[in-house]
C-alpha cells in the first residue's frame, strides 16, 4: 500500500510547477492523469530533446517532470467534465481559472498554482524563472558586483512552486469534506520563492543596514572564495567554522596559519580578520586535489564540500550508496534521473513508469475510486488555522533547514513546540551578540538572542520549550514529552537522536504512527553519513553551483543559502506522504532527507539532459534554451529590468511598445529566429532599455502580457515593503514583543473554506516553558521551579 493509492489526479496543467506538482503525488502512488491537447503538454515542447531531434515524446522536461502519469488526448467538453468529475485533485496554473473546474466533486481539491496567485496586484501577469528571480531578490543577491544580476538556474521557480503546491493540496485532502465545494488551494510561485531568500533581507532590517544586497552576493569577481580553485576542480570551505584548526590548516597546506592564535578558538573567530589566511590558501589549494582533502577535513569535523558536476554526481558513491540515481526512458533510450528527494521508510518513494507518450493512455479506465468520508468537520477556528490544525510536532530544528520545514507546518496549523536550549541557543538567535542596531528601543526590554532577524523570520506560529537535554531531568522530561506528539523534526547530524535513544521501533511504542523526520547534509546512511555540511556546501555537491553561474563561468554558489529552505520543503512534502500513510496502516514512519540529494533533485532535468544529449550542462547566465528575449537588461538610474518574450502575440506587443524598426526585421520573425540571433537582439533592446524606468517599464509591459520585471533587492522588498507582497496579505506586519512590528512574510497559499487566521511571531527563548510543562504535561509549580532553580527549564530571565 502506498500513501496516496486510490487518489485520482487530474492534471490540467501548462507549466512546469503545476507538472511537478501532480509528479509528487504520482511518486507517492497516486494514479495521475495528464489531460492533454492533441498538441501535448507545454513541457513536451521544451527543449532540450534526446538527441537534439524535437518530438512530443523526446523533450527532457517532460521525461522528468511527468513520469508516474498516465496520458489522455481531450478533445471535447464533455470528456474534459467527466474527467475532472472523478479527480481527488485537479491541478491547474491558468490565470484567470478556467470555467471547467466547475466540475471538481465538492469532496475534492482544486490546487491552483500560478505565477502570482489568484489575489496579488500581479494577478494575470507573466512570470517565470528569470522574473521571480528578478522579484524576489535573489538575482540581485547573485550578481558579481558591477555585472547583471543573475537569475538562479533552470527551473528552480518551477520546482519551488511545484513542491509547495503539493503539500498545501496533500494537507488539503486531509480536511476534503468539510464543505459543499471543492477546496480551492491558491499558490503562488512568487511567494514561494521569496521564502527561499527572505531572512536575509529580514536580518539586514534588523540591523539597520540601509539598502544593502542583505546576502552574501555582489561581490567582485575574482574574489577569493566561497568557491576554491584546487589542481583538480573547485571546492567550498566553511573556515571560519572549522574545528581543529592548526590539523585543518595543515590539511589545506598552510600550517603556518594554523599558528594564528586567535584564530585557534572556535568561538569568536566570526570576524575576524582572515586575510592573510585567504592568501595563504590561494597559493596552497591548487597543489592539493579536491577528495582527499574533503574526506581528511571530514575527519577533523570540518565542513567543506567539492563541487562536481553532473558526470561527478553520476559516480558519486553516496548516491550511488543510497541508490539515489534512478533510471526512466525516453522513447526507448535508457536515461539517469534524480530519483527520491527524500527517504521515506518502511513506505519508499517509487518511480513505477516514465513519463507517457501523447494520447498513450486513451480509451483507459478512468472511473474514480470509491472512499470512506470523513465523519467529523473542522470548526470555524481549526479552519481557519489550517489544514494540520489538530496535528502536533516536536521540532529539534536549527538555523534553517529544520526550523523552516517545522514553520511551514506551522503555518498549515499544526502545533509546533520547538525545543530550545538555555545553554546553547539556536545558531541563528547569536549572529550577533548585542541587540541590532535598527530595532534598538530603549522602552522595551530587549535580549540579544531574541531579536534577531534571522531566527524570528524563519520560526513563526510556534512555541518554545527550553530543556538542558545534558542533564537527567532534561532527558526524563523529553520523554514525557514524545508521546504527546504525532511527529519529531530534527535537522542534528544522524549520531545525535540516536545518541538520546531514540529509535523509530521505540517512537511507535510510545505513540503508535510517529513520524520522525530529520535533515542532513547527506543522509544517515552511505559513506558520508556522519560528514558534516551545510547549505554552502552541499550547493556544490549536488551539482547545482556547476550550473549556477553566468555563460561561459564554471560555475558559482548562490549568494544566499537556497539548499536550507529547498530541503525544508521537500522534508514537509515527504511527510506529508507519512501522514496519509500512517492513516491507513497506523505504522510509524521515517523520513531521512539528505540536502544534497534535494538540491540534485532542483538540477535533475540536467541529470536527464547529459544521458539524453551526451552534453555536460553548463551555466547558462540569464539566457533560456528556448526563449529570446531572455535576459536582464540595464535600465535608467542603475536599475535592472528583466524581460522575458514567451509567445509570439507577447513579441508583437514588444515590438509595437518599443517602435524599434529593425525589431520588424525577418531575422526575428520567430522565436527560433530569436534565438538564433540572440545576441543582436540583446543589443537592440538593451539600448531601447537602458533610457527606460524600470518600475514602469515593468507595469506598461505586465499590463501587455510580457513577463518583465524590475530587479529588487532584498532590502527594499520588506523595508518598505513591496505592495505586490502586501496585496495578497502574504507580508503583514507581525508584531513580536522585544522588537516590535515588523513586516515578514507568511503563507504562500490561500484556502477557500476560511481566510488564515494571524499568524504569532517566533518565540522568545523559552517563552512557552511553563506552559507546557505545567499545563500541558501536567508538572507541578513547585516542580516547575525547582527545575528552573536547576538550569533544566526556563527563560531568560530565570538565569
Amino acid at each position: 500500500m502506498t500513501p496516496f493509492e486510490g487518489l485520482r489526479v487530474v492534471d490540467l496543467s501548462d507549466r512546469l510547477s503545476g507538472a511537478f506538482a501532480a509528479r509528487l503525488f504520482g511518486d507517492f502512488g497516486a494514479d495521475v492523469i495528464l489531460a492533454e491537447a492533441p498538441e501535448g503538454h507545454a513541457l513536451r515542447l521544451e527543449p532540450p530533446f534526446l538527441s537534439d531531434q524535437p518530438g512530443v515524446n523526446r523533450g527532457v522536461l517532460h521525461a522528468y517532470a511527468n513520469w508516474n502519469k498516465r496520458s489522455v488526448i481531450i478533445t471535447e467538453e464533455k470528456a474534459l467534465i467527466d474527467l475532472v468529475g472523478s479527480a481527488d485533485v485537479v491541478v491547474t496554473t491558468s490565470d484567470p481559472v478556467s470555467s471547467i473546474t466547475a466540475s471538481i466533486p465538492a469532496d475534492a481539491v482544486h490546487l491552483s498554482v500560478t505565477p502570482h496567485g489568484l489575489a496579488s496586484s500581479l494577478t494575470g501577469i507573466p512570470g517565470n524563472n528569470l522574473t521571480t528571480s528578478a522579484r524576489t531578490g535573489w538575482s540581485y543577491i547573485n550578481a558579481y558586483c558591477d555585472e547583471p544580476p543573475l537569475q538562479l538556474p533552470g527551473h528552480q521557480v518551477g520546482y519551488t512552486g511545484g513542491v509547495t503546491g503539493y503539500i498545501a493540496a496533500a494537507a488539503a485532502l486531509r480536511r476534503r469534506d468539510h464543505g459543499d465545494t471543492a477546496e480551492l488551494v491558491d499558490v503562488s510561485e512568487l511567494e514561494a520563492f521569496a521564502l527561499t531568500v527572505h531572512p536575509w533581507a529580514i536580518g539586514h532590517i534588523y540591523a539597520g543596514m540601509g539598502r544593502s544586497n542583505g546576502a552574501a552576493g555582489q561581490r567582485p569577481r575574482g574574489t577569493l572564495g566561497p568557491l576554491w580553485d584546487l589542481g583538480d576542480g573547485r571546492m567550498n570551505f566553511g573556515i571560519a567554522d572549522f574545528h581543529h584548526w592548526p590539523e585543518a590548516m595543515a590539511t589545506l597546506g598552510a600550517p603556518e596559519m594554523g599558528e594564528i592564535e586567535e584564530l585557534i578558538p572556535d568561538i569568536g573567530r566570526h570576524g575576524s580578520d582572515f586575510s592573510v589566511v585567504n592568501d595563504a590558501l590561494a597559493e596552497s589549494l591548487p597543489k592539493l586535489q579536491r577528495w582527499p582533502v574533503f574526506h581528511q577535513l571530514a575527519k577533523l569535523r570540518c565542513v567543506s564540500g567539492v563541487m562536481q558536476n553532473i558526470d561527478d554526481l553520476l559516480v558519486n558513491e553516496q548516491l550511488q550508496a543510497r541508490e539515489f540515481i534512478v533510471a526512466t526512458k525516453i522513447e526507448n533510450q535508457t536515461v539517469r534521473a534524480s530519483g527520491a528527494p527524500a527517504k521515506l521508510s518502511p513506505t519508499p518513494w517509487q518511480l513505477h513508469r516514465p513519463a507517457p507518450h501523447l494520447g498513450e493512455h486513451d480509451g483507459e479506465s478512468q472511473s474514480r475510486v470509491a472512499r470512506e468520508p470523513m465523519t467529523t468537520r473542522q470548526t470555524e477556528s481549526s479552519l481557519a488555522a489550517g489544514p494540520l490544525a489538530g496535528l502536533r510536532v516536536l521540532s529539534f530544528g536549527q538555523a534553517w533547514a529544520g526550523t523552516y520545514a517545522s514553520e511551514l507546518l506551522g503555518l498549515l496549523g499544526a502545533d509546533v513546540v520547538q525545543v530550545g536550549s538555555l545553554h546553547r541557543p539556536d545558531v541563528f538567535r547569536r549572529l550577533t551578540s548585542d541587540v541590532p542596531a535598527g530595532v534598538r528601543d530603549p522602552h522595551r526590554k530587549q535580549h540579544p538572542l531574541n531579536t534577531h532577524g534571522h531566527y524570528n523570520s524563519v520560526n513563526l506560529n510556534k512555541r518554545e520549550v527550553t530543556l538542558d537535554l545534558r542533564q537527567d531531568k532534561g532527558r526524563d522530561l523529553l520523554w514525557q514529552l514524545i508521546p504527546q506528539f504525532d511527529m519529531m523534526v530534527d535537522n542534528f547530524r544522524p549520531t545525535v537522536m540516536p545518541s538520546w535513544g531514540i529509535t523509530l521501533e521505540k517512537l511507535q511504542g510510545l505513540r503508535p504512527g510517529m513520524i520522525w523526520a530529520s535533515v542532513s547534509g547527506y543522509g544517515e546512511t552511505g559513506p558520508y553519513w556522519d560528514y558534516p555540511a551545510n547549505g554552502a556546501t552541499t550547493e556544490p555537491m549536488s551539482g547545482f553551483s556547476s550550473l549556477h553561474g553566468y555563460e561561459g563561468d564554471s560555475g558559482m554558489n548562490t549568494g544566499g543559502l537556497f539548499p536550507d529552505p529547498i530541503s525544508g520543503y521537500f522534508l514537509v512534502g515527504t511527510i506529508m506522504a507519512a501522514l496519509a500513510q500512517r492513516d491507513k496502516t497506523g505504522e510509524a514512519q521515517r523520513v531521512d532527507l539528505s540536502m544534497m540529494e534535494v538540491m540534485a533533485t532542483m538540477v535533475g532535468d540536467a541529470v536527464v539532459e547529459y544521458d539524453a544529449t551526451g552534453r555536460l550542462p553548463v551555466p547558462q547566465g540569464n539566457h533560456h534554451p528556448r526563449i529570446s528575449p531572455h535576459n536582464n537588461y540595464a535600465a535608467a538610474n542603475d536599475e535592472w529590468l528583466a524581460l522575458a518574450v514567451e509567445t509570439d502575440a507577447a513579441w508583437q506587443a514588444l515590438v509595437k511598445y518599443i517602435g524599434d524598426p529593425r525589431l520588424d526585421d525577418a531575422r526575428f520573425a520567430t522565436m527560433a529566429l530569436r534565438k538564433t540571433h540572440e545576441a543582436t537582439l540583446d543589443d537592440i533592446i538593451g539600448r531601447w532599455c537602458v533610457a527606460q524606468d524600470a518600475h514602469q517599464a515593468e507595469k506598461m509591459l505586465g499590463a501587455l502580457g510580457i513577463a518583465a520585471a524590475q530587479v529588487k533587492t532584498l532590502y527594499e522588498l520588506y523595508s518598505l515593503p513591496d505592495p505586490d507582497l502586501t496585496s495578497s496579505g502574504f507580508v503583514s506586519q507581525i508584531d513580536h514583543p522585544e522588537v516590535g512590528p515588523t513586516w515578514l512574510p507568511g503563507r504562500p497559499w490561500r484556502y477557500s473554506a476560511a481566510p488564515g487566521a494571524p499568524i504569532k511571531h517566533a518565540p522568545c527563548v523559552g517563552q512557552h516553558s511553563r506552559e507546557i510543562l505545567c499545563d500541558e504535561l501536567g508538572i507541578s509549580a513547585v516542580e516547575y521551579e525547582a527545575l528552573v532553580a536547576a538550569e533544566v527549564t526556563g527563560t531568560l530571565d530565570d538565569l
